[in-house]
């Protein structure tokens, strides 16, 4: 980017929530028109402030090794990027980028991920979980889908845990199915409250979900973020017909460019069925280490 915006202070702090509003806060994907300046001309969403003004100023000002990343010729990410949102948070973006076709600037599209929180769901959005309120199965894979397409390099790594319920199917028979569906719900909650903002969470179907952890550095990181998972689920969960001890067994594996999806979920779930055939309630990566 030209040095034209160095006067930007990049202050770590959030920028005027009406600028950006419309940006931050999209679940849908955004795409900027930048000049060769790095200033905006077109967007996507509904944030017309976002015209004219520098795409140093949509993220939080630690960021700017990442843009120059990002729109460096031969790059075009992905990256991960930070922007405010309305609570003065922040939310991560994964960000990929390309020359303009006239040579004078870039296309720059932001995804944002999608981490579904129990608390504010909406059960009448079709890519739910109806019972869970966490994203269902097809968004779930949709997601895993585009990460392949756009894998970041080695050091920026993202890995897909499958968690399976340890002995359900007797939470059903015995308490019967609103219980077992409050278990869920539980569980659901607990894996999402242990996760970071941008992290995936998806009921796959029946007592199976299936995390996405986005950024972890190598694979003995995401089995660390999985054993935190597992810890959380083995907590007693206290029902109004009393009290039941629940764990999971939980299979990690690293998602790779180019593979199918099929391979990822084949992966995470051989190494969660090792984890039940070593004993449930623990956690086994898919390699092993």
């Amino acid at each position: 980017m030209s040095g034209k915006h160095e006067g930007h202070s990049g202050a770590d702090v959030p920028i005027p929530v009406e600028e950006w509003q419309a940006l931050s806060e999209q679940a849908a994907d955004v795409v900027l028109v930048l000049d060769d300046d790095g200033a905006c001309e077109w967007t996507s969403s509904e944030g017309t402030q976002l015209i004219g003004r520098p795409i140093r100023d949509v993220v939080l000002g630690d960021q700017t090794e990442a843009l120059h990343e990002l729109l460096s010729e031969g790059s075009g990410g992905p990256v991960w990027l930070r922007i405010p949102t309305r609570t003065h948070e922040v939310r991560w973006v994964y960000a990929v980028g390309q020359p303009r076709l006239d040579g004078r600037g870039w296309v720059v599209q932001l995804r944002m991920p999608r981490q579904v929180g129990v608390a504010s769901h909406d059960f009448g959005d079709p890519g739910l979980d109806a019972v869970t309120g966490v994203a269902g199965r097809e968004r779930a894979l949709d997601e895993v889908a585009f990460l392949l397409s756009a894998t970041p390099r080695t050091g920026k790594e993202i890995a897909v845990a499958c968690c399976g319920m340890d002995g359900f199917a007797a939470i059903n028979e015995r308490l019967g199915e609103a219980a077992a569906d409050e278990v869920l719900r539980i569980v659901a909650g607990r894996i999402c409250d242990t996760l970071r903002s941008g992290d995936l969470v998806a009921r796959l179907e029946g007592d199976r979900f299936l995390v996405v952890l986005r950024g972890v550095h190598h694979l003995r990181g995401a089995i660390r973020v999985a054993n935190k998972v597992r810890a959380v689920i083995e907590d007693p969960i206290v029902l109004a017909s009393g009290e039941i001890a629940q764990t999971a067994s939980v299979g990690v594996t690293l998602i790779s460019r180019g593979e199918s999806v099929d391979s990822v979920l084949e992966r995470a779930e051989g190494a969660m069925a090792l984890a039940k055939e070593a004993g449930r309630n623990t956690v086994m990566s898919s390699p092993p280490i």
